[in-house]
């Protein structure tokens, strides 16, 4: 006996497969392993499993697969990928064993190409950690990779687990004000940290994915949709195949009504304090995020922000990733201040921003500024 489909409310959504964020030109470098992975077949197994794993379900979406939709009819123009922000790999030696881990970073990602808006994203993050006696090859990598992403012994792949949010989630509301992150820079103090602890990170790539990771944290944490960062043709071109104009492809991005500006000051490693079998790091991210109104110039927020993070390191570690370490309390300093919006005087905001009014004050007019953006 087949299984049943999938349950039909609502106006439909076109599914586009799976992608990745960022430009087409830089995918080789920014997903090492996971562009190798889903290379050739990978795409089509990846868009079959997740059909399988819809069938047979009641979902509040109307994931369409085989029709093709139209930008010209507002009831037909939104498009949904699953899209792929970020993979991470960290190596670690302690004591006489290596210890793997593996990140990524992804999201349910819904687009209206009528009006050329991204409608939100729901994030999902997926993380692999092994022990092994000797270090892992890059053969070895890639495999791993690859069981994170498809069925199988896995429970909880990519495709698992982005089936399961389908199941949870609504298509976002068109947002009647844009928000948009439009410049990520860094200042020399973080280009030379970048420069010692992860020398093979390219920054224009780094300048995407932190564009796209605060985007990601700020329409979570607030229901919010935002405008694209950049003009996303690898992502773009799989969503427009899915309609019928779509050799009329143009994801050009509108102008947006605020934006939101982010210059990553630097980084920090200090040793708190040291025992017999360990060692205490804090990690320090430090970042000047602003918000203004482009027509009028008018800035709402314009603060330094500063988050730190523990790691706890064995004697027997022999190295440490600090790379991966620093990075993850950037996106810790995003997650904390997007969530700090719905609730400006709790505690975290007392320790990461400046002392005194005005960044309070600034901080309950950008969540009032959100609020209108909904």
């Amino acid at each position: 006996m087949p299984p049943r489909a999938m349950a039909v409310t609502g106006d439909p959504v076109y599914f586009a497969g799976v992608a990745f964020t960022g430009r087409a030109a830089d995918t080789r470098q920014a997903f090492p392993h996971l562009s190798h992975v889903l290379n050739g077949d990978g795409y089509a197994l990846v868009n079959r499993q997740i059909r399988q794993r819809l069938q047979g379900k009641d979902l509040a979406l109307n994931v369409v697969f085989d029709q093709l939709g139209s930008i010209k009819d507002a009831a037909r123009s939104t498009a949904l990928a699953l899209a792929i922000d970020r993979e991470s790999t960290s190596v670690e030696h302690i004591g006489g064993v290596y210890k793997l881990r593996l990140e990524i970073a992804a999201q349910a990602l819904f687009f209206d190409f009528k009006e050329k808006q991204v409608l939100g994203g729901f994030p999902l993050t997926l993380d692999f950690i092994d022990v092994r006696d000797e270090p892992p090859s890059e053969q070895e990598i890639q495999a791993a990779f690859a069981a994170m992403i498809v069925d199988g012994a896995n429970a909880h792949s990519l495709v698992g687990e982005f089936a399961q949010l389908l199941g949870q989630v609504q298509v976002p509301s068109a947002a009647t004000r844009h928000l948009r992150v439009s410049a990520v820079t860094l200042q020399p103090k973080a280009l030379e940290y970048l420069a010692q602890a992860a020398p093979d990170v390219p920054v224009k790539t780094l300048q995407a994915q932190i564009a796209q990771e605060f985007g990601k944290y700020l329409a979570a944490n607030q229901r919010l949709s935002l405008l694209p960062y950049q003009s996303d043709q690898a992502l773009g071109a799989s969503m427009a195949a899915r309609f019928v104009e779509g050799e009329a492809f143009d994801l050009k991005i509108p102008d947006a009504d605020y934006e939101v500006t982010i210059d990553v000051a630097g980084f920090k490693k200090v040793e708190q304090s040291h025992a017999n079998a360990s060692t205490l790091f804090l990690y320090g991210a430090f970042a000047d995020i602003a918000v203004r109104e482009p027509v009028s110039g008018k800035v709402y927020f314009s603060q330094r922000i500063k988050q730190g993070a523990t790691k706890e390191v064995p004697v027997t570690q022999s190295s440490v990733d600090d790379w991966a370490a620093s990075y993850e309390t950037l996106l810790l300093l995003f997650n904390n201040f997007t969530q700090a919006l719905s609730a400006p005087d709790n505690a975290w905001t007392r320790s990461a921003l400046p002392e005194g009014r005005e960044a309070k004050d600034q901080l309950s007019h950008v969540a009032e500024l959100v609020k209108s953006c909904r």
